[in-house]
């Protein structure tokens, strides 16, 4: 979880274990629950169990 609050305001792809991807803005990290991102429209909240990985898009680093 530490990972994440590091880079906290940069932007993100989250994969999920159904393979959708979801890009946005890592906006907070409740480290019991899940992310909160924030997309162009809206904010929205992923929980862990969903997420197989996290990138950042900016340098293509693995974060999850």
């Amino acid at each position: 979880m530490h990972q994440l609050c590091r880079h906290q305001g940069q932007a993100v792809e989250v994969r999920d274990i159904h393979g959708r991807v979801h890009r946005g803005v890592l906006v907070g990290v409740d480290p019991a629950r899940g992310i909160f991102m924030r997309s162009a429209f809206r904010t929205f909240f992923i929980p862990f169990f969903l997420i197989a990985a996290i990138f950042l898009i900016s340098i293509g680093l693995r974060i999850f």
